[in-house]
């Protein structure tokens, strides 16, 4: 078995035929305003946990995209005096009715844009705007029509849209999700097993249906009975069968967002008003936060990628 260099490929030899075997580079982030609301707390949670990468969402009372100037400026010289770096935004754009009006939208995703150059971010999630389910067809042209609108837009500031499947948006369903990455050039996809659990829907049906578009990963798992949220490897989100075919997929660098969910925090009601049901009982958030990150950084090592200062 040799490595070569100039492609980070590993190979090994069979029968004299060369056989190139890829390894993805996983770098964790996470959510950490799961574990505590304030930008001292979530610092905390990722140093104690070995992390030095952040989505940030919520922070100091509030979405980070609400911010002024001179807060975002101060968070970003925390982040920099830390050693912290923001691989993607964690923005909510794409969270609004497609009957709604377009325009007040497009300036709150052009504030997102300057969020991510302060921030140094290269990517942001987004959403595909909360559709009626029965009308998905209806309104399929006008998510398309927006979408461009914000890939252009976006890909002129230097930032790549990375599109996360969730419940009543039109990228709910794999065949939906499959329809609009392909359909909106540029356009990049979030795997997030849990969201198509809790939904209902077939995890490795959206992991086929992402995986031509795929930028980086949510990580929580979930339960189909009850929609229970549980740490990563504990649900029925087929996260380990997800990593091993990313590994073999690409030899890039990976981010895994941890984005636990096991704990509803003041901070956690900020951005999302669902009723989560929890297998798992932890006494606080930060506790819920740490088992979490700890549960992926088990299912790495079982798949021959330990985890050392937040990387695998």
């Amino acid at each position: 078995m040799t490595f070569d260099a100039h492609t980070n490929h590993i190979s090994s030899k069979t029968n004299d035929n060369e056989r190139i075997i890829t390894m993805a580079k996983f770098l964790i982030s996470a959510f950490a305003d799961e574990a505590h609301n304030g930008i001292n707390g979530q610092i905390e949670a990722l140093k104690r946990n070995g992390l030095f990468c952040i989505e940030p969402r919520a922070m100091n009372l509030g979405p980070v995209i609400a911010k002024t100037d001179e807060e975002l400026a101060e968070i970003k010289r925390r982040f920099d005096a830390e050693g912290i770096i923001v691989p993607s935004f964690g923005s909510p754009i794409g969270k609004y009715k497609i009957t709604d009006d377009f325009e007040p939208h497009l300036e709150l995703f052009r504030r997102a844009l300057y969020v991510c150059r302060v921030f140094g971010a290269k990517r942001m999630r987004i959403f595909s705007f909360f559709v009626e389910q029965d009308k998905l067809d209806e309104y399929r042209d006008e998510v398309i029509r927006r979408m461009k609108i914000l890939v252009a837009e976006a890909a002129e500031a230097g930032v790549t849209l990375c599109h996360e499947n969730e419940g009543e948006i039109y990228g709910q369903d794999p065949e939906r999700v499959a329809d609009l990455l392909a359909s909106v050039p540029g356009l990049r996809g979030i795997y997030d097993p849990a969201n198509y659990v809790y939904c209902q829907r077939d995890p490795v049906a959206g992991f086929e249906a992402t995986a031509p578009y795929f930028e980086y990963m949510h990580v929580k798992d979930c339960l189909y009975e009850g929609r229970t949220l549980v740490p990563a490897g504990a649900g029925e989100g087929h996260l380990k069968e997800a990593l091993e075919k990313i590994d073999k997929m690409t030899d890039a660098e990976v981010v895994l967002t941890v984005e636990p969910h096991l704990f509803v925090s003041e901070s956690y009601k900020q951005f999302d008003g669902k009723e989560l049901k929890n297998k798992f009982v932890f006494a606080t958030a930060d506790e819920a936060f740490d088992y979490a990150v700890n549960a992926l950084k088990e299912m790495l090592a079982e798949i021959g990628h330990p985890v050392v200062n937040g990387r695998a």
